[in-house]
C-alpha cells in the first residue's frame, strides 16, 4: 500500500479518499511528509476506537498503521523506483489502484485496519446508526472534493475514480479468493446415469439432494456438483448427449475450497 502511495499516486498527481487522500493533499499542498501526517492523523482515531475493536483487531490496526507509516517513510527516504507515468495515466491509475487494493486486501485478510475512515465509520454507525459504507462514501467524496479545489485537476480526478474503483476491486478480489469455480444443480429423469458419468467422465463428487416438484408433485433426485470453468463445458456435452432436455442451473461462485480445488483428490 505504502509503495502504491509513493511510487503512483504521488508522482502522477493522483488523489484518493479516506485519510490516505488527506495524506496525499497535505503532501502536495504543504509538502508535508505522507507518513509523518499518517501517524499524526490516526493517533487520535485510534484512541477514539479503543472500544469499539475486540483486542485482537485493535492492537493489529496499530501494527497496520504503524507498518504503513514506516514504509511510507522508507519509499520517501529511496526515493522514485517507478518513473512518472504522465505520458501514460490510465497505466499510473491502473497500477496504483491494482497495487494499493492489493495491499489493502492483505490488510482486511488478518482482521486488522489501517485505521483512519474505518474507525471513524464505525463510531458513527455505533453512535447514530448510520450504515459504515454511506459514511466512509461521504468521507472519500469530501476528500476527493477538496483535492479538486486544492492541487487534483479534472482529467487526474478521473484517473483517480479509475484507481479507486479498481483498489476496492482487488479488495474484495482479496477477501473472496481466486479460486473460483461453478455450483451447478440438475434436474434431470436421467439422473443416475448422470451422477455416475459425472464422477467418471469429469472426476467430480456430487451430492443428491431429494426434491419434489411443485406442480407436478412427482419425487426428483437434483444433482449438485461444483466445477471448474473448463469442467462446465465438458458438463454441459454431457447433458446434452445423456438427456437434452434436462434442467440446469449454474451459479458463480468467488471461492471454492477443498477436494479438487484447494488440494487434490486421493
Amino acid at each position: 500500500m505504502a509503495f502504491s502511495i509513493i511510487e503512483f499516486a504521488v508522482p502522477n498527481d493522483l488523489a484518493d479518499g479516506g485519510f490516505t487522500g488527506i495524506t496525499l493533499i497535505l503532501f502536495q499542498t504543504f509538502d508535508i511528509s505522507t507518513a509523518l501526517s499518517n501517524f499524526l492523523l490516526n493517533i487520535p482515531v485510534l484512541i477514539m476506537g479503543y472500544r469499539l475493536f475486540s483486542r485482537k483487531t485493535f492492537w493489529l490496526t496499530i501494527y497496520g498503521t504503524v507498518c504503513l507509516t514506516l514504509f511510507l517513510r522508507v519509499f520517501e527516504v529511496i526515493g522514485p523506483l517507478v518513473p512518472a507515468l504522465h505520458e501514460d495515466m490510465i497505466l499510473a491509475a491502473v497500477a496504483y489502484g491494482v497495487v494499493c487494493g492489493v495491499g489493502m486486501g492483505l490488510v482486511f485478510g488478518q482482521d486488522a485496519t489501517t485505521g483512519g475512515a474505518d474507525i471513524i465509520a464505525k463510531l458513527i454507525k455505533d453512535k447514530f446508526g448510520l450504515p459504515m459504507a454511506k459514511t466512509i462514501q461521504v468521507v472519500d467524496t469530501s476528500v476527493i472534493v477538496v483535492s479538486l479545489m486544492t492541487f487534483l485537476t479534472f482529467t487526474n480526478a478521473i484517473y483517480t475514480i479509475i484507481g479507486i474503483y479498481l483498489c476496492s476491486l482487488f479488495i474484495t478480489k482479496m477477501q473472496e479468493g481466486f479460486q473460483a469455480g461453478y455450483k451447478v444443480l440438475i434436474h434431470s429423469k436421467e439422473s443416475e446415469v448422470l451422477r455416475e458419468l459425472i464422477m467418471e467422465r469429469l472426476g467430480r463428487g456430487v451430492t443428491i439432494f431429494y426434491g419434489e416438484g411443485g406442480y407436478s408433485k412427482i419425487p426428483t433426485h437434483i444433482i449438485m456438483v461444483a466445477i471448474t470453468k473448463k469442467e462446465l463445458i465438458q458438463l454441459k456435452r454431457l447433458l446434452s448427449e445423456i438427456d437434452p432436455k434436462a434442467f440446469i442451473t449454474v451459479s458463480h461462485t468467488y471461492e471454492t475450497l477443498g477436494e479438487g480445488f484447494t488440494f487434490p483428490s486421493p
